[in-house]
């Protein structure tokens, strides 16, 4: 696949314009060392308290597609890190109005980057930018297809933007269909209110294997959060590998 093979070649060759800079080596934290500095910096760098509201992931050595810290290492100091996971929380909105078969297909699907962090004397470098395609690749080697994140910022929608992701207006809500035994299945995803720039962004890393699958944006009315079906702009349509 293009895509993956030019992140791999991104993440393995040194960059040429800035020789002074050393080769990244951005992987999942194998032990719980790395796994606690990866962690902190997260904490440390990430406002709105993130990390009160998600567990700490264990090392994961084997690679598997469960909640990972990813580390970006440089000479053997830590510079900057990611968390990335199965969207599990938001597969929940399938599992409660009974689309079992659709949630199943939706957290495996889709991977959400929790947070991406650099080190303060370490930013302007590209650093993110190289993690947030690491993370692109993580998920698509894992089958994934789609990686969603939430940029709280003007600085962070930008860099979305430069690592080819579509990033909807503020406020707005992100809408993804899943195909549930020939029935559409949809569910809206509003944004909340605590952070006034928090937007959704999405890219598109592989085409689907689970089911086959929409994304779409709508604005949603009412305090329940209902949105009108007609209302949604769908952006991506694309059926099961074959």
């Amino acid at each position: 696949m293009r895509f993956v093979e030019g992140i791999k070649n991104l993440i393995t060759t040194p960059a040429k314009r800035n020789k002074r800079q050393s080769r990244l080596r951005i992987v999942p934290t194998a032990d719980q060392m790395q796994t606690d500095a990866v962690w902190n910096l997260l904490a440390e760098q990430i406002e709105h308290g993130w990390d009160e509201s998600l567990p700490k992931p264990a090392p994961n050595p084997d690679d598997l597609y469960r909640p990972t810290l990813i580390g970006a290492w440089s000479k053997n100091r830590l510079v900057g890190g990611a968390f990335v996971m199965p969207d599990s929380q938001d597969a929940k909105a399938f599992t409660s109005i009974g689309a079992d078969k659709a949630a199943q297909a939706f957290e495996r699907s889709c991977c959400m980057i929790q947070g991406i962090a650099v080190a303060a004397e370490h930013r302007r470098e590209g650093i993110g930018l190289k993690i947030k395609r690491c993370c692109d690749l993580w998920a698509a080697q894992h089958d994934a297809c789609i990686v969603l994140s939430i940029p709280t910022n003007a600085a962070a929608a930008r860099m979305n933007e430069k690592a080819g992701y579509d990033v909807l207006p503020p406020q707005v809500a992100l809408c993804v269909e899943v195909t549930d035994d020939d029935r559409g299945i949809v569910c809206c995803f509003p944004m909340g209110g605590d952070v006034p720039d928090s937007r959704w962004a999405f890219h598109i890393v592989a085409q689907p294997q689970w089911a086959p699958l929409a994304i779409g944006q709508c604005h949603m009315t009412g305090s329940g959060g209902r949105y009108d079906d007609h209302a949604i702009g769908w952006m991506y349509r694309a059926d099961i590998m074959p």
